[in-house]
């Protein structure tokens, strides 16, 4: 006993000395760095994770996402995380394999990081021979959303002992430990390894499958004949057509630049178009039951080898791809399965950004466009080769919408914009556009022409504000009676002979996240619809289904694409937690209910597929409806008209879609359409009398002839057709038709869409969600290129007693001329508020003003203005200074010293003394211009004291110049150098040292050398006799050099942006964020980055028209230059270096001249390091907000 207790003292003693004789053994090792070693070494550090690392969630998005990342590793190397072995490169002995050359995501198992403890990450590794250890870039850790790089001090030994993977730890270790997370933006590519998931068997899957009672599911098609499916269609011999998106996420051939933490991505370069493309993984196969029985028994390959290619479509005599960046055509005219010729390229500029969100879910619509979607995350700069030169503007935009193309005339327009990362479209019995959502809350988006909708998430810090900042609303998604949990991916309506009676005209959508298909009643609700949730008619306990999307099949029944994936977030995939080579197919239809087997269209005559635009199934009236217009048989022209004038519903409608696309729309079939008492047909013809009618690109298509038969040249319908529109639209009973009109009459010139909607408005319609805003949306089109028509409407006593043009129109209009504020604008306004008809209308415009002028200062408005709103019973301040009220005088001035004084009432103060030259004011401006706390009042008071002449003005804003912030400093320069007397003060100050000529903006030495008055140009030069006007510039070799620096490594768009707020977003607004001097550079080509680098490096090169510096002499002996912000026979008015804008009487202008140049400096990037430019650009480059 009492040697037992002696080795118990001992091993007591010898604890403590091993263990510091182990730690003693761990060495500091910097990481990146070669260490230089051979055979066995371990590293380990600690970390405590971000918060967010054990965020919950309802699938364990965030636990499952977490990893740790390395590449570059030379030898065999093992991970471990609080000692548990989560990964390996490469092999150890004895059958050694070198992983250098690996690219390695390490997954963390949920539950093995520790919260608010210090984890330890070890490595063991193995070198054989050579460099050793993380020599070129540092490990990484990262979740969905945020990473930290493991670059710094680490602990290193040499041997090999498994104990040396260690547990957390509670305090915080002395050696080696990271803290510090932010916003993943690494660099990600295709891994050696991927973490594919739990998977099951397409038969155990089957298995696992439990179908409602009234439904029976089948297996149709499964790997290895199918992958990674999107999107599904059918051809008219009934084969399946599908589209395996097995090269997601990433693009082959391209190198990652930069991303931000949504993992919107930018690449080295735009990838060519097959066949000449870099190859990669993306097939379009085509299956077919052969025999009838039901079983999909043939299969073959259309195209391989395809690169980023996730829809197709049969159709005008060949597929239609839609393979990111291009919309491909490949002809077959005949059928034979194998491509005439090379694809031709329809349409290019569809964004890569984000490539679970680039356009997809081709369809052919009623009207016998192409439509296709575009997700949340991506943009579009689309131009149509051949007609569109490749570097024109194209069409512009960026996140959710729907666009569609026709192939004939190759005309291209967005259909509708906004929407929920939209991925699929469906077309029910009626022609009507529906998409999915990848949010909560709705079974999906119902879309109409010309329609603007909530965009996913509404926040401007992921998508950026709305196109149209006009808009002043947007339509809905569709509610539901139910509770929603995310998300319904896409959504079908259940329009086919094998779904159950209950079930049709139902949604059947997806959610991929929670396994199942559900079917959803949709409810009419005026000119959309609402939903109620049926039942679950399809769930599985295989974790791995996912279903993604969802059509109507020829045989009656629906199909349903499985993506199969145990992992199906999109940041997932990115991280490579992916499997490229499994996917289903399967078929869902009610319990015992036969299936179709005529499915061969193709072979039937004109005549045959007549009889089948009545067919009960909705494949075979569709398609009946496509090859119908495709043959343009004029054999069956006399039944289709024939079928129209019957008014039968769903045959009509159909007849009428193949009359349009085979022949266009005479004026006797579209009077007799206009008038059918089917509100369908008469829903389509009032689309298709106006579809070639206000089309922006309609002077660059090809043969272009328009529905009516003859060559579109003029914005009008004929003179018969309007009269023939009007009336129907005085009388029409359906929100739907009337919402139709409205969407029409925007394309429509201004004369007859106004009156076209002025008819629409005479319905009360006040409580509906599509109908107000579209008849806004004309006022809106037409308020600025035809103002005066627009303004006609309001002359009319009895439209101002219009229900929807009270409670609808009014506000709006008033809004939207109050936001713009120009001169003309504000007139405008005085005018709606003179001739209103009674207070209740006043109020109604007034609602509308004060919300134009939300969060703004009042000023600037004319004095007819200010008197129309006293009279309407508004008594401000402001309007109370415009007319001159002694009180308001006097209150103003002390409001511009106050700091109490609500900031957008001291600004309006500060502006409207100036434009009104107060001389009382000016002790007042000076002391705010040149000591308030607040930079946005100095510069608008030094920009007010331009209006004013005391030579004490300069005096006292020199000796207060060096007090200035920086960015105040332009301001005072501008006002400086707006009067002579002024300027030669500013010239003595600079050559007495009083102000320090180093400092002295480049800008305001050329102004002074380029002055008007020969004796301040010569003092100038001999201040300035070092300085040159121009840098002294080889532009070409300052942009080869940027060129060089760019293409050496990637950047961080998070750490660009404070240099581009320092350097650019003074002048500059980019999404939400930065000034309003210079042009907003959100729609600017910004990824060609050849164009930018000639525009920062040389921005005389060429000049924005509306931008171009100009110079302003007045009456009073002012001297102003910048750019015009407004100008009409009344006033003008400049932005200068500040930012703030100046008003000018119209007839105190003297002169007004362009100067040829542009204001934004050279020399812009001068002084950042190789890293800080290429963080710049990837700034620069992002394709939608990053930040708040």
């Amino acid at each position: 006993m009492k040697r037992l207790a002696q080795l118990i003292l001992l091993i007591a003693a010898f604890i403590p000395f091993v263990y510091s004789a182990s730690a003693a053994d761990w060495q500091s090792a910097e990481v990146p760095g070669d260490q230089k070693f051979t055979g066995y070494a371990w590293y380990r550090t600690w970390v405590k994770p971000h918060p967010s690392y054990f965020s919950g969630h309802e699938r364990d998005l965030w636990g499952e996402s977490t990893l740790i990342g390395i590449k570059g590793v030379p030898g065999a190397h093992e991970a471990f995380v609080n000692g548990k072995k989560i990964g390996i490169g490469g092999a150890f002995p004895p059958n050694f394999e070198d992983g250098a050359k690996g690219n390695y995501r390490h997954k963390i198992p949920p539950g093995t990081l520790v919260k608010d403890q210090w984890n330890e990450i070890a490595f063991r590794m193995y070198v054989k021979e050579g460099a050793a250890g993380f020599v070129t870039e540092a490990p990484f850790m990262m979740n969905y959303f945020w990473e930290v790089v493991f670059a710094g001090k680490w602990e290193f030994r040499k041997g090999d002992e498994p104990s040396w993977a260690g547990k957390a730890l509670k305090e915080k270790p002395a050696s080696s430990s990271f803290e510090k997370f932010h916003e993943s933006n690494r660099i990600l590519g295709r891994t050696d390894k991927l973490v594919r998931g739990k998977k099951m068997s397409p038969a155990d899957s089957l298995a696992k499958m439990r179908p409602h009672k009234d439904f029976e599911v089948d297996l149709l098609v499964s790997e290895p004949l199918v992958a990674q499916p999107t999107h599904f269609s059918f051809d008219s011999r009934g084969r399946l057509w599908v589209s395996q998106y097995r090269q997601y996420p990433y693009p082959a051939g391209l190198k990652m630049l930069s991303r931000d933490k949504y993992y919107r991505s930018h690449y080295d370069r735009v990838p060519p178009a097959p066949p000449n493309h870099d190859k990669g993984a993306d097939i379009v196969s085509i299956h077919e039951d052969s025999n009838g029985d039901g079983k999909f028994d043939k299969h073959k390959v259309f195209q391989d080898g395809l690169n980023m290619a996730n829809s197709a479509i049969r159709g005008r005599g060949g597929v239609w791809v839609m393979n990111t960046p291009y919309l491909l055509f490949y002809p077959d005219k005949d059928f034979d399965d194998v491509p005439d010729g090379p694809p031709v390229v329809h349409l290019s500029g569809f964004g890569l950004e984000d490539t679970h969100s680039v356009a997809n879910g081709l369809v052919w619509g009623a009207d016998g466009w192409l439509y296709g979607a575009q997700g949340s995350t991506c943009t579009c700069r689309i131009r149509r080769p051949g007609i569109d030169a490749p570097d024109s503007e194209g069409v512009y935009f960026q996140g959710c919408m729907v666009w569609r193309y026709h192939p004939e005339s190759r005309r291209f327009e967005l259909f509708a914009e906004g929407g929920g990362n939209n991925f699929g479209l469906e077309l029910d019995d009626n022609g009507r556009i529906y998409t999915g959502h990848n949010g909560g809350t709705t079974r999906g988006f119902h879309y109409v022409q010309g329609g603007y909708y909530l965009m996913q998430g509404k926040s401007p810090n992921k998508y950026g504000p709305p196109r149209n900042p006009y808009s002043f609303g947007e339509l809905p998604k569709m509610a539901s009676e139910q509770k929603i949990i995310r998300f319904t991916h896409f959504a079908a309506l259940g329009e086919g002979t094998a779904i159950p009676k209950r079930y049709h005209h139902s949604f059947f959508g997806v959610d991929p996240l929670h396994n199942f298909v559900i079917a959803s009643k949709r409810v009419d609700a005026g000119a959309t619809f609402t939903t109620t949730d049926l039942d679950k008619v399809l769930e599985c306990d295989d974790f791995a289904f996912r279903p993604v999307y969802i059509g109507n099949a020829p045989d009656g029944s629906m199909f349903v694409a499985d993506f199969y994936e145990h992992y199906i977030a999109h940041g997932q995939h990115y991280q490579s937690q992916i499997d490229p080579d499994t996917g289903r197919i399967f078929r869902l239809r009610g319990k015992g209910m036969k299936l179709e087997t005529d499915l061969n269209l193709e072979d039937k005559t004109s005549a045959e597929l007549i009889k089948l635009l009545g067919h009960p199934n909705k494949w075979h009236r569709h398609t009946a409806v496509r090859l119908l217009g495709e043959r343009k048989d004029k054999s069956v022209h006399a039944s289709l008209q024939e079928i129209i004038s019957s008014g039968l519903g769903l045959e009509a409608r159909c007849a009428l879609w193949a009359h349009y696309q085979a022949y266009g729309l005479d004026q006797k079939t579209a009077i007799t359409a206009l008038r059918s008492p089917d509100a369908a047909v008469r829903y389509w013809t009032v689309r298709f009398l106006t579809d070639d009618i206000g089309f922006k690109h309609k002077r660059s298509t090809v043969g272009l002839v328009d529905s009516l038969g003859g060559t579109q040249v003029s914005e009008r319908l004929n003179n018969t057709l309007m009269e023939a529109l009007l009336e129907q639209a005085r009388y029409e009973g359906s929100l739907e038709v009337r919402s139709q009109m409205a969407s029409s009459a925007r394309r429509l010139s201004a004369a007859q869409g106004l009156a076209l909607v002025r008819n629409v408005l005479s319905h009360d319609s006040v409580s509906d969600q599509y109908v107000p805003l579209l008849c806004w949306w004309v006022f809106d089109a037409k308020a600025d290129s035809d103002r005066e028509a627009v303004m006609k409407m309001f002359d009319d006593r009895d439209f101002w007693e219009l229900p929807m043009v009270k409670e609808h129109i009014l506000p709006r209009i008033m809004r939207r001329l109050a936001s713009q504020s120009r001169n003309r604008d504000l007139l405008d306004c005085a005018k709606l508020l003179e001739i209103a008809p009674s207070k209740d209308h006043s109020a109604q415009l007034l609602k509308g003003f004060e919300e134009g002028f939300k969060g703004r200062s009042m000023d600037g408005l004319p004095e007819t203005l200010a008197k129309a709103l006293v009279d309407s019973g508004i008594s401000s301040l402001i309007l109370k200074l415009r007319l001159r009220d002694p009180s308001a005088i006097q209150t103003a001035v002390r409001q511009v010293t106050d700091a109490k004084t609500k900031k957008q009432d001291r600004l309006a103060a500060i502006r409207t003394l100036g434009e009104l030259k107060v001389v009382s004011a000016t002790t007042a401006l000076l002391n705010t211009g040149l000591r308030d706390s607040d930079e946005t009042m100095q510069k608008a008071a030094l920009a007010a004291l331009s209006a004013y002449s005391a030579q004490s003005v300069s005096k006292t804003v020199i000796a207060g110049f060096d007090k200035l912030n920086d960015s105040v400093k332009p301001a005072a320069y501008d006002l400086l150098l707006s009067r002579m007397t002024w300027t030669r003060d500013l010239l003595d100050s600079i050559e007495r040292g009083e102000i320090d000529k180093s400092g002295v903006d480049g800008e305001v030495v050329r102004r002074l050398k380029q002055h008007a008055d020969d004796g301040i140009q010569n003092a100038a030069k001999q201040v300035f006799a070092k300085q040159a006007i121009e840098a002294g510039h080889n532009f070409k070799k300052q942009i080869a050099d940027l060129e060089s620096v760019l293409q050496a490594g990637s950047g961080n768009p998070y750490a660009g942006e404070s240099t581009f707020m320092t350097r650019c977003g003074v002048c500059h607004k980019l999404f939400h964020k930065g000034g309003s001097i210079g042009p907003d550079l959100t729609p600017y080509q910004r990824n060609d980055l050849n164009t930018m680098l000639i525009s920062i490096v040389n921005p005389n090169a060429e000049i924005r028209e509306g931008f171009e510096y100009v110079s302003l002499e007045t009456s009073d002996g002012r001297s102003l230059s910048g750019f015009l912000t407004d100008q009409d026979n009344q006033i003008v008015a400049l932005r200068g270096m500040a930012g703030e804008d100046i008003r000018v009487a119209r007839k105190e202008v003297k002169s007004l001249k362009p100067m040829g140049r542009s204001l934004m400096p050279e020399g812009l990037l001068a002084q950042l390091k190789d890293q800080e430019l290429r963080d710049f650009f990837a700034y620069l480059k992002i394709s939608q907000p990053i930040s708040r």
